[in-house]
């Protein structure tokens, strides 16, 4: 008799990636990851050398930044930024940012 293990087909592994990464816990993971990346990946290089951290928490986006002209000059426009960044990440995941 055949065992029914053996009749499984193979799954292509960008399936099992995705069912992985599924799961509760390291979705929200992996989702934060994407969501503070943004910061830099739509505010550019200058601004990111400025940066230095993000956190995610609560749906606000936490930059900490270390110039604070820059701080002040972004800080006029956090509406545009906010809608800048769910654009890029296609969600609203960022209801706010706030400056640190």
């Amino acid at each position: 008799m055949s065992d029914p293990k053996d009749k499984r087909e193979p799954k292509p592994i960008k399936s099992v990636l995705k069912d992985i990464i599924a799961r509760k816990p390291l979705k929200k993971g992996v989702q934060q990851i994407r969501i503070c990346n943004a910061w830099a990946e739509t505010m550019g290089e200058n601004i990111a050398s400025y940066t230095d951290n993000v956190r995610f928490s609560h749906n606000t986006l936490y930059v900490t930044l270390h110039s604070a002209p820059l701080k002040m000059e972004l800080s006029y426009g956090l509406d545009d930024l906010v809608k800048r960044i769910n654009e890029h990440l296609e969600g609203d995941y960022v209801q706010k940012i706030a400056l640190v």
